[in-house]
């Protein structure tokens, strides 16, 4: 009886290391591997967005009254996924749940406006930039047309220590924490969920960035930018070039540097000025 418990438990024993030989194996393997191979494997690209931030990514009907998602950034997209050879598949989410399906390597990149902070820097990589917003417009406040009348620079406004609107895990949440208490500030999954609210009059103001908070002026005609010279948030331009968001690892680096060549190409080709153009028109067109 004992030499044959002796043989199970030493069976088990057997059994208990190749287990864990193979997991380590396993976890070892899939730390490892290449991204950029990873995703040739698989045939897709699989990308996060939050396509509430026209022109970048947005949605209309298609001919079939089907929701598409289109955009700068969208055609940004493609054209990585055209170089490596694969289809582009969306992951879409508000703009939070894109960080933090970057941070924990659920999708293979972000392309959802993303503008680098140090803080963003600490959990993901980021690309070459391909847009500038000091080009397209800056990062300022909407309003309503009354509210508006009574500032006359951002020092009103931080007096006024106004209830505040931004959207979650944007730049605008953090610079709209220089202009109000904390308490003051509500946070919104979408831009346009926030703006609807602005002009019911649940808050004062929208921190945005006004190339995308523009087309939404023809659906919400009572709300304004208030004007550059006396409203700009970001006089700097430390927030004003989008990148790629990519996860952490030396596993990605490949990748990234594909994602580089993609974008010096197509800036320097003139074609994401041209994806810009055609989707801040699109934008409109669907605004209407």
């Amino acid at each position: 009886m004992k030499n044959i418990k002796n043989i199970a438990l030493s069976a088990l024993m057997v059994l208990v290391a190749v287990v864990l030989i193979a997991c380590g194996n396993s976890d070892g393997a899939t730390e490892s591997k290449d991204a950029l191979a990873n995703i040739q494997e698989k045939g897709e690209l699989n990308i996060g967005t939050s396509p509430d931030y026209p022109p970048m990514e947005f949605y209309v009907l298609d001919e079939n009254n089907d929701r598409q998602i289109v955009g700068s950034d969208i055609s940004l997209a493609k054209a990585i996924a055209d170089e490596i050879g694969v289809e582009l598949k969306i992951t879409t989410t508000d703009f939070d749940g894109v960080i933090a399906n970057v941070q924990s390597g659920s999708v293979d990149m972000g392309i959802s406006g993303f503008t680098f902070t140090e803080r963003r820097a600490e959990v993901m990589q980021f690309s070459e930039g391909y847009l500038q917003e000091s080009e397209l417009g800056f990062q300022g406040i909407m309003v309503t047309e009354d509210i508006a009348a009574k500032y006359n620079n951002l020092d009103d406004i931080k007096e006024a220590n106004l209830v505040l609107g931004a959207q979650t895990g944007s730049i605008q949440h953090e610079l709209a924490s220089g202009l109000t208490e904390a308490g003051k500030i509500k946070q919104y999954g979408t831009l346009d969920v926030g703006l609807a609210a602005l002009n019911e009059g649940d808050i004062e103001g929208m921190v945005v960035s006004t190339s995308s908070a523009e087309p939404m002026l023809a659906t919400f005609p009572n709300l304004v930018i208030l004007p550059k010279e006396n409203f700009d948030l970001d006089p700097e331009r430390l927030y004003s070039t989008n990148s790629v968001a990519i996860p952490m690892g030396d596993q990605y680096e490949s990748l990234l540097k594909l994602v580089d060549k993609v974008i010096i190409e197509n800036k320097e080709n003139g074609n994401i000025a041209k994806w810009h153009a055609e989707a801040i028109e699109l934008s409109r067109q669907a605004v209407e």
